[in-house]
């Protein structure tokens, strides 16, 4: 595929992603999607690259996201509501978006996930990795210590016995492991650790604080500048690598959310049923039976027209 090629059909993809975002989609729309989709093997190549670019730019700030959709070039009647469902995904049209700045790495990462994947790694030191959807990591192994770079996404650690210290890096800062157990998620420009046993000492890219330590049970996010308090960790924070979502109290649109994370397409509920609360288990293998769940348990029907667009509305 040569680059060109490639920009026309990321262009065309962030379009499609964005006019299947909005409010109001007929039938007809789906159908010009559908058509678009199975055209050319370059387009699928399209839509799976902006389907892997939105689950790994969740936690972009709205400002910086529009102003990136502006840049892309994107259609100013689209609106600001539905530039933000976009995701910065138009930037991928650009060769100076971040898309190339954060596309390229993943993608030549020694390890990786598709969306909805799960991979489990065991290390030469015996370290073991659990690798969540849509996520790269590089290993840099030395005389003086173990590395392991996270490019996209989240994993699960637990650490092997060897001398070297063992240090994850994130784009904010490095996580140095004091014999232990703990899951990284880098987002954008926020890094998130949970240890779950034993302790972390960390320290920020830019900060000049010395290294802080994070002890068993505790979470923290950090930015390359600057640490934020720590909390208590949720203790079914890392149920994911077992294939399952275990909530407790959360909003719909929160749980929506994380489940968009494990499948490809749109997932959104309206407005006026955001704020609806569940508990639960449910299944990330199979986020159809999830959905349904979430219809058995609330006043709500799911509204899917393609495996890639799927609605949560108010049952009538």
């Amino acid at each position: 595929m040569k680059g060109p090629d490639k920009r026309v059909a990321l262009r065309e993809a962030a379009h499609w992603y964005a006019r299947l975002g909005a409010d109001q989609v007929g039938a007809d729309v789906h159908q010009q999607w559908s058509s678009w989709h199975s055209q050319d093997a370059l387009h699928q190549w399209a839509w799976q690259q902006v389907q892997n670019l939105q689950a790994q730019l969740q936690g972009l700030p709205g400002p910086l996201a529009y102003q990136a959709m502006q840049q892309a070039g994107t259609s100013a009647a689209l609106g600001r509501r539905t530039l933000l469902k976009g995701l910065l995904l138009g930037v991928g049209a650009g060769s100076l978006g971040l898309y190339g700045y954060r596309e390229a790495p993943v993608w030549l990462a020694d390890y990786r996930t598709r969306i909805g994947q799960r991979q489990r790694i065991t290390l030469a030191d015996g370290t073991r990795l659990i690798l969540n959807t849509a996520s790269a990591v590089d290993v840099r192994f030395g005389a003086e210590v173990r590395l392991v770079i996270v490019q996209a996404g989240e994993l699960l650690i637990e650490t092997g016995k060897d001398p070297r210290p063992f240090v994850v890096r994130s784009a904010e800062g490095d996580m140095r492991a004091l014999g232990t157990r703990f899951t990284v998620r880098q987002r954008e420009g926020i890094t998130d650790l949970s240890v779950l046993e034993h302790a972390v000492a960390v320290r920020s890219k830019k900060g000049t604080d010395a290294e802080q330590v994070i002890e068993a049970n505790q979470r923290v996010s950090f930015s390359a500048t600057q640490l934020y308090s720590p909390t208590a960790v949720d203790p079914n924070q890392a149920q994911w690598a077992n294939g399952h979502l275990v909530i407790d109290n959360w909003r719909l649109d929160r749980l929506l959310a994380e489940l968009q994370r494990y499948r490809p397409g749109f997932v959104q509920c309206s407005a006026n049923i955001a704020e609806l609360r569940l508990s639960g288990a449910y299944p990330l293998d199979d986020t159809d039976s999830a959905l349904a769940a979430i219809a058995r348990a609330l006043p709500v029907r799911i509204e899917q027209r393609t495996r890639y667009w799927v609605r949560v509305l108010p049952k009538a």
